[in-house]
């Protein structure tokens, strides 16, 4: 079974990398505009008064897509139809065409798609709409085939496609078929909270029914952080203080509280949350978490001390979580101490998350402190090819060619950092200092 799910996963996310539209006039450009933007109301508003024969079958899949990510389940009807006369393998109006006989009662098109797939390579129809008996399944398993395959599909940290329009589609078929399905409302949230689109987002969490509680309290905290992001930190915060008004003991909310006001630079206000959650009756999964998040607030707060026993509280519960290993010995290695053990910290952070580059920074910044100035020079210059923009790599490289005698090139490195570095970088200054003596050497 597993296997079928994986060729199926495969299949998918080829189906959905080999799209593409054809357009040509204004108005299909609009269109087109539209989609990109996942704007499917404004695209509709060219695809409602054109007739079927004015569109070629990649904008015919266009069309489907924009009336079924609307509500338009009937309207999609028509244009599979058309899409299957031209296209007999076509797999999404096939889904739809399915979806329609299966909320009718009809068994015809299941006999024209039983007829067919002896001879044609539909694999994912039939994973979808059949068991291993062979027999239909009913409503609610299609919807969850539906559901599985996707979120499968896209949440595959390795698959870097993102065609959000296929995506969105097929999450909505599977709300067709069950519209009250909470997993599927809560991941078209998720899916609009990625593009941006927070108030539609907002509407799918709000479908998420108390019933489902981890996932209604969830959407409840997206919908409360998500108003920072097109309304303001104030009204976020009143949200959040609303849903816990109701729900003053949940955890859930009462994080997201304490987050918020860690991401909004709140660092007083994070820190008395997250006490206040460390004191209670928690897991220790969670428990090591919190310690970390008030560990980054104490180190905000220029409160070292108290941030470094936080973190090795939280290593205590976890020893090897690689976010922790690399803050805390980030903080040794800039004080010049524990270096030995920062460099064995970071070894093993690195060994856990390769992919992070801000650990391979900080493995980098350790070897520098140790005076491998070349294994140094190497892992830093790797971090630069990963995030080139990032102002406090650029200026690391600098100091670390500078100490190699390539000093051409850290005064390079480090005016780049100038023109990259935020405000909240805090190196300005420095990197300042350093140009400026090295115009005066």
């Amino acid at each position: 079974m597993k296997k079928k799910i994986i060729f199926i996963i495969f299949l998918i996310i080829s189906l959905f990398t080999n799209k593409a539209f054809s357009l040509s006039s204004s108005s299909y450009l609009i269109a087109n505009s539209a989609m990109s933007f996942f704007d499917y109301e404004e695209a509709l508003t060219y695809f409602k008064n054109s007739k079927l024969n004015d569109f070629n079958e990649k904008d015919l899949e266009k069309k489907l897509i924009a009336f079924v990510n609307t509500g338009n389940f009937t309207k999609a009807l028509n244009v599979a139809d058309q899409l299957l006369l031209n296209d007999k393998n076509n797999q999404e109006a096939w889904l739809v065409y399915l979806i329609y006989a299966k909320l009718n009662n009809l068994d015809k098109p299941f006999q024209n798609f039983e007829k067919l797939i002896t001879t044609e390579n539909l694999d994912i129809i039939d994973f979808i709409f059949y068991n291993s008996n062979n027999k239909i399944n009913n409503n609610q398993k299609i919807s969850e085939n539906i559901f599985r395959i996707v979120s499968s599909s896209s949440d595959d940290d390795k698959n870097e496609f993102q065609n959000y329009n296929y995506l969105i589609f097929y999450i909505n078929l599977s709300l067709v078929l069950q519209n009250k399905y909470d997993e599927a409302n809560y991941y078209l949230g998720v899916l609009y909270e990625r593009l941006q689109n927070y108030k539609k987002a907002e509407e799918h969490y709000n479908k998420v029914r108390i019933n489902n509680e981890n996932l209604f309290f969830d959407s409840q905290k997206r919908i409360a952080t998500n108003q920072k992001n097109y309304k303001s930190i104030e009204d976020s915060e009143k949200y959040f203080f609303k849903i816990l008004n109701q729900y003053p003991d949940n955890i859930i909310l009462n994080v997201g509280l304490a987050d918020l006001y860690r991401i909004s630079n709140e660092y007083l206000k994070a820190v008395k949350n997250y006490s206040k959650l460390i004191n209670m009756e928690i897991n220790e999964d969670l428990k090591w978490q919190l310690l970390y998040y008030r560990g980054i607030c104490y180190e905000r707060l220029d409160n070292w001390e108290l941030a470094e026993k936080d973190f090795l509280q939280s290593l205590n519960i976890n020893w090897e979580s690689p976010q922790v290993l690399n803050y805390l010995a980030y903080g040794w290695i800039e004080r010049d101490i524990f270096l030995d053990k920062s460099l064995e910290m970071l070894i093993l952070a690195h060994d856990k998350y390769p992919e992070s580059h801000y650990i391979l920074d900080s493995l980098a910044w350790a070897h520098f402190k140790k005076n491998n100035l070349e294994i140094a020079s190497k892992l830093m210059e790797e971090v630069v090819l990963r995030a080139p923009a990032e102002a406090i790599s650029l200026d690391h490289l600098g100091d670390i060619y500078f100490s190699l005698g390539r000093k051409r090139e850290a005064y390079y490195m480090w005016k780049q950092a100038i023109d990259l570095a935020e405000p909240e970088d805090d190196i300005l200054d420095s990197v300042q200092m350093k140009i400026e003596k090295y115009y005066a050497g």
